[in-house]
């Protein structure tokens, strides 16, 4: 093909091969986006829309709860217990305020709610319904008597369309009547409407639809029993309520999620047809694109090529007639920009040429002469480049280029080498303590040391620093190998004399294996380079094969770290609230602010994992900062709100206590949250304090300037000193949960706990006692008078959504 011809082409494919590839992408990526937005849009739906279903079910419970706990109800029910003979009706002084209220709770749900009372014979004696109501023993088998607790029934023969909530009603633990709530599908409102392109549902534990939702197809019947029996394994209650996903199927997506309180599945049904006739017209619309650009590219690649072939067919022409030896050959020098001046200096090159022709030959004569000379300069420069100056050993230079020989040679073949990583323990000290000079002597002697210890083939460099690196070269086996590396290891059995000085050291090796543990050199160096920190962590003074572990461990620390640096930016790290409560009362006072980590990479990750990452790699201040900011924005939103003023606690670290970052980050939290800091409450542990008692005394007292409470966490976990609670002002003292657990099984536990208790109590020292699960501890701990309660009896870590909930709930 002509140069033309091939520019031509050239540029039209590059004109248009962009405009294909972009129409590609745009319609995939259009495509895929359509798809997550519907599936997390339905996802979201079924979430939202299963948690208000429950909401709403829930206050139907609570309000039945209430009518049973009624004393006119009770006292109504009660004139049949002291006269059985007798049947209730409207000329007892009750009948009228009773049916009074129920009449009113109904209507302020549009009658979509009514109540029905039964005596203890089962008569319905009172509702709220117009409609005929059979009595109780005509529509269910079971005595009133039997009922001790709240029921709720659905898809019974009585309750078709409706869900009934059946409360007993009980006066000295006798069950004396019955309030039944029937609640119509129209009470839920949107949550089981039917809208354009969408419907609402609900599945009972039985994988029955409730209010009489038909399923319409045998598609859809197994997509249902898909998503009750794969995706809803046989989990806790606590796992399920936190289950959420889709299903597509056809032109329609499923959104579900587990109703909060019920093992009954809410399903959103959600019509795609018309998006996806929208996402389908897009190849039409980049097809058209694509011809006019084809047509606009082949005009201008026509004029393109012609305007630039031209230039260069001549000056091709006068380049062969000059290698055929016509020196004297001239371009034409009119073209136009670049090519002009490209002919002008061809001319130009031509005659230098012709002119010089002699005098070039004789330099090429005289670069023959001095060619030995140039290999003899080169191998010294060599040499010297790949020499290490101090020892000269090998340095890291040489050594890539020659193990990469020998590695890049044995790939095809059989032979076994290994990389070995060596570093000097307390190198570092011996530089602090003699001098650099003793430390570049004993860098000799070791060199000297490791050098007699090589085998023929094997190569010995070192790394840099106190770092030395060994290729053993096609070793035997495993034994040949351990062997050589424990003579490695022992020159640290002898102590080095350095002018007069004697020094103990140790070596700290790391080996990986060719070809198991890499086939490249860069991996197999860094491999036994993380080998060899394994051998530091484990004592030091031995060697230590790589394994995979080894690598995935470094890789998640790796992970982590790059995770904290973007986790605020990326709403991977939040916040949950843990309710603090009145141990005698029930009445939040307080919450403690916990973070969190969920990462789409790693998922979910513990703070014991990760927050000592966060201080290792000096993250922990901008988390920590982040921490106390949303906690008080948090605490100031709930007293906008009106809410009671709380104690919010969040907890400190070591790393955060150095220097005065932390005390400068607290001054200006008033500023950015508008919280007074006498709400705020910092939360340390006895091991955090300890480790630099005086700074940390000094730096608590400060905070105390400020109107802030400190807060001693995990008390009896760490160094457990009542001395302490006497230097460091502390308000409030957290009995650690692990003797919590077992102060209702064990006396010497809850001994200890009353103990604590006492003591911080004639301090001046109010006690919050974490980990309360049971009903047992709670009556043993107000038995003690501890103060107030944290754990999972009361609450567990929340969000900030449920907090204010239960707040509302405790107000």
């Amino acid at each position: 093909m002509s140069i033309k011809k091939s520019l031509r082409s050239s540029i039209l494919l590059l004109a248009i091969l962009p405009v294909i590839i972009m129409a590609i992408l745009a319609y995939i990526v259009a495509t895929m986006k359509y798809a997550e937005i519907n599936a997390e849009n339905t996802r979201q739906m079924a979430s939202d829309y299963s948690y208000g279903f429950s909401s709403r079910l829930e206050a139907q419970v609570i309000e039945t709860s209430a009518l049973a706990n009624s004393n006119d109800i009770k006292s109504y029910l009660l004139e049949k217990i002291n006269a059985p003979d007798v049947l209730l009706n409207n000329s007892s002084v009750y009948y009228n305020s009773i049916q009074s209220t129920i009449n009113q709770i109904s209507g302020n749900f549009d009658n979509n709610v009514n109540y029905y009372l039964y005596d203890i014979d089962g008569y319905l004696v009172i509702s709220s319904s117009k409609d005929s109501i059979s009595d109780w023993t005509e529509i269910m088998m079971e005595p009133i008597s039997t009922y001790k607790e709240t029921e709720l029934i659905a898809n019974s023969e009585f309750t078709k369309d409706t869900i009934d909530i059946v409360c007993p009603i009980i006066v000295k633990d006798e069950t004396i009547g019955l309030i039944r709530t029937n609640i119509s599908a129209d009470y839920f409102g949107h949550y089981l409407s039917l809208e354009d392109g969408r419907e609402n549902f609900v599945l009972d534990n039985n994988n029955s639809t409730l209010f009489g939702y038909e399923i319409t197809s045998t598609e859809e019947e197994h997509l249902i029993n898909t998503i009750k029996e794969a995706k809803l394994p046989q989990v806790s209650a606590q796992e399920k309520e936190l289950n959420d996903t889709f299903s597509e199927n056809g032109g329609y997506i499923y959104g579900y999620a587990i109703v909060n309180g019920y093992d009954w599945i809410y399903v959103v049904k959600e019509d795609t047809s018309s998006h996806t006739q929208i996402v389908s017209s897009l190849p039409l619309l980049l097809l058209a694109i694509l011809i006019v650009v084809s047509f606009i590219a082949l005009q201008i690649s026509q004029s393109l090529a012609t305007r630039y072939t031209e230039p260069i067919l001549d000056i091709s022409e006068k380049m062969q007639a000059a290698t055929d030896g016509h020196l004297d050959v001239q371009c034409d020098t009119d073209w136009f920009g670049e090519f002009g001046t490209l002919s002008t200096n061809f001319n130009n090159m031509m005659n230098i040429i012709s002119t010089n022709y002699n005098e070039i030959s004789d330099a090429r004569k005289q670069l023959e002469l001095h060619q030995n000379e140039l290999q003899i300069n080169y191998e010294s420069i060599e040499k010297i480049a790949y020499t290490d100056a101090l020892t000269g050993l090998y340095n890291r230079m040489a050594f890539y280029k020659y193990a990469s020989e020998i590695l890049n040679n044995s790939s095809l073949g059989k032979k076994n080498h290994a990389i070995i990583f060596i570093d000097l323990d307390g190198f570092k000290s011996i530089n602090d303590t003699l001098g650099h000079d003793y430390g570049d002597l004993l860098l000799q002697a070791v060199s000297d040391q490791l050098s007699s210890f090589m085998g023929e083939g094997d190569i010995l460099a070192r790394n840099g620093g106190d770092e030395f690196v060994i290729l053993k070269n096609n070793y035997k086996g495993i034994a040949e190998l351990e062997k050589f590396l424990e003579t490695l290891v022992s020159i640290a059995v002898h102590p080095f004399v350095l002018n007069e000085e004697t020094v103990h050291i140790t070596l700290s090796a790391g080996a990986a294996l060719f070809p198991q543990n890499g086939l490249s050199l860069t991996e197999l160096m860094k491999n036994a380079d993380i080998a060899m920190y394994a051998s530091k962590n484990t004592g030091k003074n031995s060697y230590t094969f790589f394994s995979a572990t080894m690598e995935d461990e470094v890789n998640r620390r790796n992970d982590l770290i790059d995770i904290l640096r973007n986790a605020i930016e990326n709403n991977d790290i939040y916040l949950l609230y843990q309710p603090q409560a009145d141990i005698s009362t029930g009445e939040i006072i307080g919450c403690e602010a916990l973070m969190r980590l969920n990462s789409p990479i790693v998922g979910f990750v513990s703070p014991d994992e990760f927050i000592p990452v966060a201080e290792e790699c000096g993250l922990i201040d901008e988390l920590g900062e982040w921490a106390l900011v949303e906690a008080c924005r948090f605490n100031q939103r709930l007293i906008d709100a009106g809410f009671k003023p709380l104690r919010i606690s969040v907890n400190v670290s070591t790393a955060q206590l150095r220097g005065s970052r932390l005390l400068s980050t607290i001054k200006s939290l008033p500023e950015k949250t508008s919280m007074p800091l006498k709400y705020l409450e910092l939360e340390l542990t006895e091991s955090v304090l300890m480790k630099n008692f005086e700074h940390n005394l000094a730096l608590i007292n400060q905070f105390k300037d400020l109107e802030i409470t400190i807060a001693l966490d995990d008390f009896g976990t760490g160094y457990s000193s009542f001395s302490y609670l006497t230097k460091i002002p502390i308000n409030t003292l957290k009995i650690d949960k692990s003797f919590i657990a077992n102060i209702s099984n064990d006396i010497n536990d809850a001994y200890i706990a009353e103990t604590i208790i006492k003591l911080a109590h004639k301090l001046g020292i109010t006690v919050i006692a974490e980990g309360v699960e049971t009903i047992e501890q709670l009556r043993i701990l107000q038995n003690q008078m501890c103060d107030v309660l944290q754990g999972y009896f009361f609450s567990r870590a929340i969000s900030e959504k449920d907090f204010i909930e239960l707040l509302k709930i405790n107000s």
